[in-house]
């Protein structure tokens, strides 16, 4: 049997993996979203910056230090995890929004040729 705060282990990791797959997503969405024109990047500090490298390693970076910090705060007692893993479904949620805005947009714009 998995103890309480073993399950909620595995979930803050489950919960960062989709996470990370969101933001990978994400990420391809919206250069095949430029690429076609469709739509334009919304975050005004990575729009210069789009067809290089820097938006891989911002969010690399940013995934790799919130895996870091996962590891730290599974020291630091449940109730901050708990706190964690509220943020962390937050933040799927915006990013799976977010997708689903890419998916409706690429759509759209293959159905108009």
């Amino acid at each position: 049997m998995i103890s309480g705060e073993h399950a909620l282990s595995r979930e803050l990791w489950r919960s960062y993996v989709l996470l990370f797959i969101a933001n990978e997503l994400d990420l391809v969405f919206t250069y095949f979203g430029l690429v076609r024109g469709v739509f334009l990047e919304g975050n005004p500090w990575l729009r210069p910056l789009l067809l290089t490298w820097w938006p891989i390693i911002v969010k690399v970076t940013a995934l790799g230090g919130l895996g870091l910090g996962i590891l730290v705060i599974l020291e630091a007692g449940v109730p901050r995890q708990r706190r964690v893993l509220s943020a962390l479904r937050m933040a799927t949620a915006v990013y799976t929004a977010v997708l689903v805005l890419h998916v409706v947009n690429l759509l759209a714009s293959l159905s108009r040729g």
